[in-house]
């Protein structure tokens, strides 16, 4: 199945709306902010931090599916010649707009009922830039990256059956006044930034305004088979910023689910773990609420927001914040979920976190 064009109905929306909407009112009470970190945790929809406590955990959660699924075991560092293309060099010489994109494909839902084999092969495109592949996401001994002969296409060979493979880039914008030009008609024009994904069951180009932000799942047969586009746009003076990737089920014992993922560098560096739940709290408003931990099991965040359904295909979006031990707002988070009936009802997310720069 080739597809050539699909807009995304998911927007950018400020962190200054994600945290007035989520309610993040910031207490000052000491006894407060010790009660938070020594409580029992229990879910809760609807207290203000969904049950959840401020301690330290075990590393992964203890969570055999982080373990086995989200490890930094799976996703590993590419040194990529291209890195020192001229062009490359003299961007990163001076403050310019940053853009990395994470592409996974396969069954996000690790469904260990498909017996088949999908085969991904092929490439992404770029034109009027440079693509810099950072790292691999669950490539096995039986795939691989082609060696690099153009600096704006990546090849692969890539083969999955109940499980999902990718790849994290930088993608660089040729300027008009780059040392280095994809062609002598770009002297003096910044000419538009586009990105195609190229394979057997799926063909897709973005445009340069399409990946500003970027979040969105396109599935390619009704075996749960699909291919989920995330992007990171950091400006010259923007703070941190990365992606999440993860499951997103439902529960039997609750309205709503949970979910439990990895918390990536934009370079796709592992730095921890999410777990939380979501579901209607008493007032109906969709709530969902977690933890980020980092590889030891240190606490680093507090995770509370919303999330919605799409109105016109499967699944939804999230949205929201990350507080400190002090209770205050560090940054923010959003993307987009699924859920599936073929495992226990389990799901996937995919998306990105940015920390706020103050």
């Amino acid at each position: 199945m080739k597809r050539n064009r699909w807009i995304p109905a998911f927007a950018a929306v400020a962190l200054v709306g994600v945290w007035s909407m989520t309610g993040c009112n910031t207490p000052s009470s000491t006894t407060a902010n010790d009660e938070l970190l020594t409580r029992t945790e229990t879910v809760n929809l609807n207290d203000a931090y969904g049950g959840y406590n401020f301690g330290d955990e075990s590393p992964m959660f203890s969570d055999a599916l982080l373990a086995s699924d989200y490890s930094p075991d799976h996703d590993r560092a590419y040194d990529d010649p291209m890195a020192n293309d001229p062009t490359v060099v003299d961007i990163n010489r001076r403050p310019h707009t940053r853009r990395y994109l994470m592409i996974t494909w396969g069954n996000l839902d690790a469904d260990s009922s498909i017996d088949f084999v999908t085969d991904w092969s092929g490439s992404l495109s770029v034109d009027n830039g440079v693509t810099i592949l950072k790292r691999t996401v669950f490539f096995d001994s039986r795939d691989e990256i082609l060696p690099r002969t153009s600096r704006g296409v990546i090849r692969w060979i890539s083969h999955t059956r109940p499980h999902f493979d990718g790849i994290i880039v930088a993608l660089h914008k040729i300027g008009p006044h780059d040392s280095t030009t994809v062609d002598s008609t770009h002297c003096g024009t910044a000419h538009p930034l586009s990105v195609t994904f190229d394979t057997g069951p799926l063909t897709m180009t973005f445009t340069e305004d399409e990946l500003a932000d970027l979040h969105m799942v396109v599935p390619v047969d009704d075996a749960g088979n699909a291919v989920s586009f995330n992007t990171l746009v950091l400006e010259p003076s923007a703070c941190a910023g990365g992606f999440l990737a993860g499951q997103w089920k439902n529960v039997p014992n609750r309205p709503g689910g949970m979910f439990r993922g990895k918390w990536v560098s934009n370079n796709g560096v592992h730095m921890g773990y999410l777990k939380g739940v979501f579901g209607a709290n008493d007032n109906g408003d969709h709530v969902f609420f977690g933890k980020w931990i980092n590889r030891g099991g240190k606490f680093e965040g507090l995770l509370k927001g919303r999330y919605g359904d799409f109105d016109a295909r499967p699944g939804g979006w999230f949205r929201g914040v990350w507080l400190n031990r002090q209770l205050h707002v560090k940054g923010g988070l959003h993307g987009v979920w699924r859920t599936s009936d073929r495992i226990d009802g389990g799901g996937s997310f995919r998306g990105r976190w940015m920390r706020a720069c103050r």
